[in-house]
């Protein structure tokens, strides 16, 4: 996943062997790995979109922490007309889609 990526990524940076952060457990899935963490299989790194719910329920904890960001990009089809969610989403990041074209 991009998280784990990221989490990679700066392990490495840290001079942090990612076999040193004792993983016991890969599941496939966001909602997955929620669960576990609710069931008290341990902690997570992931989305606050993933578990704002939980949280706001009490079921689960919180603790925000600071990691690089990610770019992200939209991405289309080269040769299909722009469907009228994929124009309502451009019109949406307004500014903030840079145009920059690949392919």
């Amino acid at each position: 996943s991009g998280t784990r990526e990221v989490l990679e990524d700066l392990a490495r940076r840290e001079g942090i062997s990612f076999a040193d952060l004792r993983i016991f457990l890969v599941l496939p899935s966001n909602e997955a790995v929620r669960q576990a963490v609710e069931a008290g299989a341990g902690a997570t790194i992931i989305s606050e979109l993933v578990v704002s719910r939980a949280v706001a329920e009490g079921s689960l904890r919180s603790v925000l922490i600071d990691l690089p960001k990610r770019d992200f990009a939209m991405i289309t089809h080269r040769d299909r007309q722009a469907s009228l969610a994929q124009m309502a989403l451009k019109a949406h990041l307004g500014a903030k889609a840079g145009e920059t074209v690949r392919g």
